[in-house]
Order: C-alpha cells, then structure tokens, then sequence
C-alpha cells in the first residue's frame, strides 16, 4: 500500500454496492449513473448476464458502460466466470476493456525499468493444476 500510497497520492476508490436480493438492470444502471456523477476515472466490474444473451441495445453493463465512456471513463469488465463454452464471453461491448484468465504453455520474460534506473528480469509463468 505504501507504493500506491506515494505513487498515486490523489487516487480513491469508490465502491457501489449493486445487487442486493436479485439484481435489476435499473441497479446496475443507477450503480453507472451514481460513478459517472462521482467523476471516477475507471469503472471495474466483474458482473454479467450469465449466458450474454441480450443485445446490446437491452444489456444494461452494455448501455452503462457506454454512457461512461462517452465521459471519458474506462470500464473493464470480466469477460465471465461462467458460460455455454470455454470460449464464449458475457460483456462484449466493443467499448468494454474485457479481462479475462488464460491457460496457455508458453513463458514470457521481459525487463522492468525501476526509479532508481535498476532493470528487474520479471517473468510471468503459467501455472497448471
């Protein structure tokens, strides 16, 4: 915490309690309007319809998440936690960042520039069960 305390003195974050005893587009819409008027920079959610059946003109994360960025705001979303397939997604909105977890077999190594002009060797291994 003390890192993000001294790199980003100026950063809050704002929690929205969404759903509660069943979630209702208007919930999830209101949650929407209420960070948009809030002026957060980024809205992150890990919510979805289950199948990501609707289109997107009735898929009230879709039509939220296009007002906020038309707002200049960022929503990242999971792509699901569930669905038909391995591969299929439940927020599609081409204007959604859409973040999802992988299995892959492969190793990616790359270098960190630090403050102090020190590099650091980072790799990301996958891990499999």
């Amino acid at each position: 915490m003390e890192l993000l305390e001294e790199e980003f003195p100026s950063a809050r974050l704002i929690v929205y309690k969404v759903c509660e005893q069943g979630c209702y587009d208007i919930d999830v819409l209101s949650a929407f309007d209420h960070a948009i008027a809030d002026g957060v920079d980024i809205i992150s959610l890990s919510m979805g319809y289950p199948d990501g059946s609707l289109e997107l003109t009735s898929d009230p994360f879709a039509i939220g998440s296009f007002h906020a960025t038309e707002k200049g705001i960022l929503t990242v979303n999971a792509a699901g936690n569930t669905g038909p397939d391995f591969s299929s997604i439940q927020n599609y909105a081409p204007w959604i960042l859409t973040v999802a977890a992988s299995d892959i077999d492969r190793k990616f190594v790359d270098k960190l520039l630090l403050k102090n002009d020190a590099t650091l060797v980072v790799s990301i291994y996958v891990l499999s069960s």
